[in-house]
C-alpha cells in the first residue's frame, strides 16, 4: 500500500515535462562541503561551476546547535527546467564527528533531495530509492539524560621564537549551552595570554596581553517573532585598561521572519537596556579608578540568502545614559555580499566601519612608545574601517564533474 501511494505521488510530477538529460546542479556551499567526493559518488547528476547555467540551485547553510554540533540545512531550489519545484532537508551533524562521516551524512541529503529532480531525467533508469520499512518503525526516541545540556571545552598553546625573539601563548575555554525550542542559554569562559621578549643590540623589553571573558545569555521564546532575555558579561584586558567590566543587559527581539526560517532570512530588531560597573587599571582620561552607570543598546541585523547570492547588514549601536552628556556613544555597521551577477561573474565585497565615542576607559598617562607600535594598548580613535572586495570571472566548460587530485 506505501509502494502504491509513493507512485501516484509522483505520477503527476513525472508527467509535468518532457524528460531531460541529467540534472545540472550547482552546490552554493559555505558550511563544510567536500564538493570533489560529491562529484565522484554522484556521477548521475552533473555539477556546473555557475548558477546561471544549472537548473537546481542547492544552498548549503550551517548553525551552531546547542551539543557544540551543527544543524545544516539544504534548500533545493528548482531554475530554468525545474522551476517552481523547491525542497528544504536538514541534518544534525554531532560534535567531534569525523571529516568523512560528516560528508557521508551530506551526501546522503544530497541524494535524497536530488531524487525528486532526477525522476524528472533520462538518469531515472539508473538511479533507484531505497526505503526500510522494519528500521524506521523500530527506531524509538531515547530520553536525553543530559536534559539537552551540552559542554565544550578546549586549551591550546604556542611558543616560537629566534635569536632576539621569542613569543609564547595560551589559551583556554569552555562553554556551557542548554538550547530548546522554548528556550535557549549559552555560556562562554576563556582567558587567554600572550607574552613576547624582544633583545636587540642595546634595546630589551617585554609585552605582554592578557585577557579573561565570561559571556552567558538567556532567552525565552514568545512565539515565532518574539524573544525576550538577558546578557551577562564580563570582560578583563590589559590593553583595553580592565581589571573588571561588569555588564547586565535585559532585551527584547523582535524577527520580521519566523525564527524557523533563519536559514533562509532573518531581519530582527533587539533593543536592551544595561547596568555597568567598570574597575580601571590605570586611572582614566575622566579621573575615574572605577564607576558605575547606565547604558542602552539597538542591534539591528539582516540575513538574506538565495540563487542569485547572498546578502548581510547589521547595524549596533551603545550609548551611555548621563543626565547632562549624551555624547558617549559607539556606532558600528557591516555588511557583506556575494553577488552572482551573470554567468561566469561575480563579485564580493565585505566592509565595516565603527564610530566609537564612548572610549571612557583610556589610560589618563598614554602608552608607551613600545606599546603604541605594537599595538599592545588601545588608543583614542574617532573611527576604525575595513574594506576588502573582489571578482571573479569563469568561461569555458562549465561542467565540474571531473576530480583529479595528482600533484595536490
Amino acid at each position: 500500500m506505501r509502494t502504491l501511494f509513493f507512485i501516484i505521488l509522483f505520477i503527476p510530477f513525472i508527467s509535468l515535462a518532457q524528460k531531460i538529460d541529467k540534472v545540472k546542479v550547482f552546490l552554493d556551499c559555505s558550511w563544510r562541503c567536500d564538493a570533489d567526493f560529491f562529484q565522484r559518488k554522484m556521477p548521475y547528476i552533473d555539477f556546473y561551476k555557475d548558477p546561471k547555467t544549472a537548473n537546481l540551485h542547492v544552498i548549503v547553510n550551517g548553525e551552531r546547535s546547542s551539543n557544540g554540533g551543527d544543524i545544516v540545512t539544504f534548500r533545493f531550489i528548482g531554475v530554468n527546467d525545474f522551476e517552481g519545484v523547491d525542497n528544504t532537508l536538514t541534518i544534525d551533524i554531532l560534535p567531534n564527528t569525523s571529516n568523512d562521516s560528516e560528508r557521508k551524512q551530506y551526501l546522503e541529503v544530497l541524494t535524497k533531495g536530488v531524487y525528486a529532480y532526477i525522476i524528472r531525467t533520462k538518469a531515472n533508469d539508473v538511479v533507484s530509492l531505497s526505503f526500510s520499512e522494519t528500521e524506521a518503525e523500530k527506531k524509538e526516541i531515547k530520553k536525553d539524560k543530559w536534559n539537552n545540556w551540552a559542554f565544550r571545552t578546549s586549551i591550546s598553546g604556542s611558543i616560537n621564537g629566534e635569536e632576539t625573539y621569542t613569543n609564547s601563548s595560551y589559551y583556554g575555554s569552555l562553554t556551557a549551552n542548554r538550547i530548546t525550542t522554548e528556550s535557549k542559554f549559552t555560556s562562554r569562559f576563556s582567558i587567554n595570554s600572550n607574552v613576547s621578549k624582544y633583545e636587540y643590540e642595546d634595546i630589551s623589553f617585554v609585552t605582554e596581553r592578557k585577557n579573561k571573558y565570561a559571556n552567558m545569555t538567556y532567552v525565552k521564546s514568545r512565539g515565532d517573532h518574539l524573544s525576550i532575555g538577558v546578557r551577562v558579561n564580563y570582560k578583563q584586558s590589559t590593553s583595553q585598561n580592565y581589571d573588571g567590566n561588569y555588564k547586565f543587559a535585559p532585551c527584547i527581539e523582535y524577527n520580521i521572519f519566523p525564527y524557523s526560517e533563519s536559514s533562509e532570512h532573518r531581519m530582527s530588531f533587539l533593543y536592551g537596556i544595561s547596568a555597568n560597573h567598570n574597575d580601571y587599571t590605570d586611572t582614566t582620561v575622566y579621573l575615574k579608578i572605577r564607576e558605575n552607570f547606565a547604558s542602552h543598546l539597538l542591534d539591528l541585523s539582516y540575513q538574506n540568502s538565495q540563487t542569485w547570492g547572498s546578502f548581510s547588514l547589521s547595524i549596533y549601536c551603545d550609548q551611555i545614559l548621563e543626565k547632562n552628556d549624551l555624547k558617549k556613544y559607539n556606532v558600528g555597521v557591516s555588511s557583506n555580499i556575494d553577488w552572482n551577477v551573470t554567468k561566469g561573474l561575480s563579485l564580493n565585497y565585505y566592509a565595516g566601519m565603527n564610530f566609537d565615542r564612548a572610549q571612557i576607559q583610556l589610560p589618563l598617562n598614554g602608552a608607551t612608545y613600545e606599546e603604541i607600535i605594537l599595538r599592545q594598548k588601545e588608543l583614542e580613535s574617532n573611527y576604525f574601517y575595513y574594506v576588502s572586495f573582489g571578482m571573479s570571472y569563469t568561461f569555458g566548460s562549465m561542467k565540474n564533474n571531473v576530480v583529479n587530485p595528482r600533484f595536490d
